[in-house]
């Protein structure tokens, strides 16, 4: 079993101290040491070259981003932090994930995963000269997602980080899908709907027909239009979900075995 190093950096004792605490639960990561401040924490990852860094983002005169430019070796990083609107910065700033304080033990489970996900994919990585496997048709080696999660969703310069929760539908648009956002405008993104469905929870989410993905929990109203022809009304979402007859079918078995 690989085992990864980690190093926590927090200006705050308890915090530390609750982080180290929840991480015993999971033998694959190894606290090697903390660090309370930026130059503190520049110091110790030099001294021990961790595998992860659990890295707060206010630590006042400070901030866990400056640590980043000035690492010599850079470790896998976890944001930890108390406000969301940090998310983006963190995954502009390439992190693995980010955990918001108070960190929930289920949630660190999840990024524990994500860890050792990232670790096998980089070791089955082929070195230069080695010829690489041929690619999948799906990316359903990308980590599955929780309801809890967020993820960050790019439409051209647009950046936003939404939570899994909030997605009522997405619609496929050849190599693209638009995601509908529960009181949000929906955005064009570059992953399949093919990948959407690898990775997102079912329930609630289901593949209706093939080119559409549905959350069961945003489902308003289905209405029949005509016998091959129905609208779906999303919670927060303005227009309407159209379906074919198979979509439509689907749609209402699958809810009438929810309410069931």
């Amino acid at each position: 079993m690989k085992v990864l190093r980690a190093l926590i950096v927090d200006d705050e004792r308890p915090a530390r101290r609750w982080l180290r605490d929840l991480l015993l639960a999971h033998p694959e990561i190894q606290v090697v040491g903390e660090a309370d401040g930026v130059n503190a924490a520049l110091d110790r990852a030099g001294e021990l070259e961790p595998d992860v860094l659990f890295l707060d983002v206010q630590m006042p005169p400070g901030s866990g981003f400056d640590v980043l430019p000035h690492l010599k070796i850079r470790p896998r990083i976890v944001f930890v932090t108390a406000y969301e609107t940090f998310a983006v910065r963190a995954f502009d700033a390439n992190a693995l994930d980010y955990l918001l304080k108070p960190v929930h033990p289920d949630r660190l489970a999840e990024t524990v995963r994500r860890l050792l996900t990232d670790v096998e994919k980089e070791a089955s990585t082929p070195s230069p000269g080695e010829v690489a496997p041929p690619a999948e048709a799906s990316r359903s080696d990308e980590p599955q997602l929780s309801l809890k999660d967020y993820v960050p969703l790019r439409d051209r310069g647009l950046l936003r980080v939404v939570s899994v929760a909030d997605i009522a539908a997405i619609e496929a648009e050849g190599a693209y899908s638009r995601i509908m956002i529960s009181g949000q405008e929906p955005m064009l993104v570059l992953p399949s709907i093919g990948e959407w469905e690898c990775r997102l929870p079912a329930p609630p989410f289901h593949r209706l027909d093939r080119s559409r993905l549905v959350n069961l929990s945003s489902v308003a109203e289905v209405k029949a239009l005509t016998r091959d022809r129905a609208d779906v009304t999303l919670r927060g979402i303005a227009s309407s979900l159209s379906l074919g007859r198979a979509g439509s079918r689907r749609l209402r078995k699958l809810l009438s075995q929810l309410h069931a």
